[in-house]
């Protein structure tokens, strides 16, 4: 039994990891920002702690005592910041993060990335080697290029001493996402307003698999190694159909151009800048849909034994949660 330490418990995947430590018999130290959506937390044996990421208040007495740490809270782009700021903040949130690491010297850190600083490969699935270099060589969407510019500190970290491991999540459809980000997705499909869908495919996985990933990288992860925790690779048509079948919903019937969508995203754009609000399709995502992404997720399957919770279960979980909180 270890005491950890969750940076972003009351996230999307902070609050499956915070289940999976508490299953494994772990003691949990859970840090928040914001007590908007601690009732995330409720009903669970965690302590506590209040830290800000931005200015690092709180963090020397919440990582005080953990011998695991887990980073689940890294900085999110909005819409409105412009590229070169936001990797420039990425860089230096994770750089002060992990000088105050390298003082506390926990013995084994998990950083929470995302697939998307993964290559796409035509004609085959990517892998771990398929990761994107650091600077860039091609244009990426302003989210994914903070990811590779952070991740790419915490690899450079890992090869000065930071026993640190590297996760990498594909799209996560589960319970306890309260903001919602990528349930949106599953969102859009469940209310019978999306009549269509476009050519795309993506990986989707449980997020209490995530969860599970992530307290079994802290416990087999080679340091200074990425870890894809992916699940099954779907096309949206299959997902869209999947979701509101689960839903009870008519599925969407027509397939768009993407000149289309790419127009709508224009369009939801300027209606983001007059209120002031993240806009409902932005063109970073037309850009993703189009090109697609395919995962193989076999390392942490074999070092892992990475669970593979059926899509229809994770589907329907995520629904039941939206429900039960008044999203649906």
């Amino acid at each position: 039994m270890v005491r950890a330490l969750v940076l972003g418990a009351t996230g999307h995947i902070g609050s499956h990891v915070v289940r999976a430590l508490l299953a494994e018999g772990h003691k949990v130290r859970a840090a928040y920002r914001s007590e908007r959506f601690l009732f995330l937390l409720d009903g669970l044996a965690v302590e506590r702690v209040r830290v800000d990421l931005d200015t690092l208040e709180g963090m020397r007495d919440a990582l005080d005592g953990c011998e695991w740490v887990f980073h689940a809270a890294g900085y999110y782009p909005r819409f409105r910041e412009r590229r070169e700021p936001a990797i420039e903040r990425g860089v230096r949130s994770t750089r002060r993060l992990l000088e105050q690491l390298r003082r506390a010297s926990p013995a084994r850190v998990v950083f929470t990335s995302s697939a998307a600083t993964i290559r796409r490969v035509p004609g085959r699935p990517a892998t771990e080697a398929d990761a994107e270099p650091w600077p860039l060589t091609a244009w990426r969407p302003t989210y994914a290029s903070v990811k590779i510019a952070m991740e790419h500190e915490v690899l450079g970290a890992c090869r000065d001493g930071l026993p640190a491991v590297v996760v990498n999540p594909s799209l996560c459809v589960g319970e306890y996402d309260a903001r919602p980000f990528s349930g949106r997705a599953v969102l859009a499909f469940a209310r019978p307003r999306v009549p269509v869908y476009v050519r795309h495919t993506f990986n989707a996985v449980y997020t209490g698999d995530v969860g599970i990933g992530h307290v079994r990288a802290a416990e087999r992860g080679r340091f200074g190694e990425r870890y894809l925790l992916a699940g099954r690779n779907v096309t949206l048509q299959e997902f869209a159909a999947l979701v509101a079948r689960t839903a009870g919903v008519r599925p969407p019937r027509w397939r768009v151009p993407y000149g289309l969508v790419w127009a709508a995203a224009v369009a939801t754009e300027a209606a983001a800048r007059v209120t002031r609000t993240e806009p409902l399709l932005p063109r970073g995502a037309v850009h993703s849909l189009r090109a697609g992404q395919l995962l193989d997720g076999t390392k942490a399957l074999r070092e892992f034994s990475l669970p593979q919770t059926p899509l229809e279960e994770a589907v329907r979980r995520a629904l039941a949660w939206f429900r039960q909180h008044g999203f649906l």
